[in-house]
């Protein structure tokens, strides 16, 4: 159980990212998908985006914002006004 934390961190961080992936206006939306759903995704594209690179301070996380769109669009979501 004491392993658990850093992976949950660790989505937590990507989907907070996920917020700054697109304008406060604009949500990723299709239709007949739940909440739940758009978060496993948003998470699962996020995940595959993300990319880790070294420096002096230790490895530096950030998201490839082309790779996350390409994801995203790819499973079907478009983007749209945030309900």
């Amino acid at each position: 159980m004491a392993g658990m934390g850093r992976p949950i961190t660790t989505v937590l961080a990507l989907m907070l990212l996920g917020g700054c992936a697109s304008s406060s206006s604009d949500a990723w939306v299709k239709a007949g998908t739940t909440e739940a759903e758009r978060g496993r995704d948003t998470a699962d594209c996020l995940q595959m985006a993300r990319r880790v690179t070294p420096s002096r301070q230790g490895p530096k996380t950030s998201i490839d914002q082309d790779r996350y769109r390409e994801c995203m669009q790819g499973r079907g979501y478009t983007a749209g006004p945030a309900r």
